[in-house]
């Protein structure tokens, strides 16, 4: 039996995990890692850095999102250096990002401000920075744009690239110009509003649901849809005994 030192503690690779990443696999185990980029539904990119863990003969730090489990292979989760690297990270990260978390209505449920809070410095060094800003663009019904927000994870350009089928969103400029850009005037696809659920930031949200109600007001039921044909798994969020959003329940989300 293959086995793995996760953080000097002994774990067994069973045949269903060979393939792994260490990403998958710490997950598995309740080992925590940040991550912004990675779902298990798309390809992997590697974009955000942060779940950077350090392997034993390995002189540089490693992706967990893109490296493989091996025999043998010691991996350390939370050694000073790679605590530093996610502070630095985080640091970059929220230099350009606005301080509307108040107004934002991913707020509660923002993967940035959970990663921040556990992983990130309490304090920042860059007051004399003036922030980027982005204008917003129209996507037409379903997704309202703040594109300042945008961390770059790339999870919206893979959704349409490998899902949709078609380029809805891209990269335009580099460095600190990047920005994400809309390829056509509206997004009218019947799968556009997929992209609210797997933005981890406030840059992408539901314009039909804005502004309607905070993430720990609602009473959550998880159901099935019954208009699918699949009937896939749902979860009904109630405020005021009225339907104010559905949700898909899924572990990648």
């Amino acid at each position: 039996m293959d086995t793995i030192l996760i953080n000097s503690q002994k774990f067994t690779i069973n045949i269903a995990e060979k393939n792994y990443l260490i990403y998958q696999y710490c997950t598995q185990r309740d080992i925590e890692l940040p991550c912004f980029c990675y779902n298990e539904k798309l390809e992997i990119a590697g974009n955000c850095r942060i779940c950077l863990v350090e392997i034993e003969k390995m002189a540089k730090l490693m992706l967990a999102c893109s490296t493989k489990i091996e025999n043998g292979m010691s991996i350390k989760t939370n050694t000073l250096r790679v605590r530093k690297v996610r502070k630095s990270i985080i640091e970059f990260l929220l230099i350009n990002h606005p301080l509307d978390c108040p107004v934002c209505d991913q707020a509660g449920e923002c993967d940035l401000q959970d990663i921040t809070h556990k992983f990130g410095l309490h304090r920042g060094r860059f007051y004399e920075y003036s922030k980027r800003s982005i204008i917003d663009k129209d996507s037409y019904i379903f997704l309202k744009t703040i594109l300042t927000r945008c961390i770059h994870c790339t999870r919206c350009i893979r959704f349409y690239k490998e899902i949709e089928g078609q380029t809805g969103f891209s990269f335009l400029n580099r460095g600190e110009n990047t920005e994400i850009v809309l390829n056509k005037v509206k997004l009218l696809s019947i799968l556009s509003g997929n992209v609210v659920d797997i933005c981890p930031v406030g840059a992408l949200t539901s314009k039909i649901h804005s502004f309607r109600a905070r993430p720990w007001e609602y009473l959550k039921y998880e159901t099935i849809d019954i208009l699918d044909s699949m009937c896939s798994s749902i979860c009904l969020d109630i405020r005021n005994n009225r339907i104010l959003r559905i949700l898909p329940i899924s572990d990648s989300y």
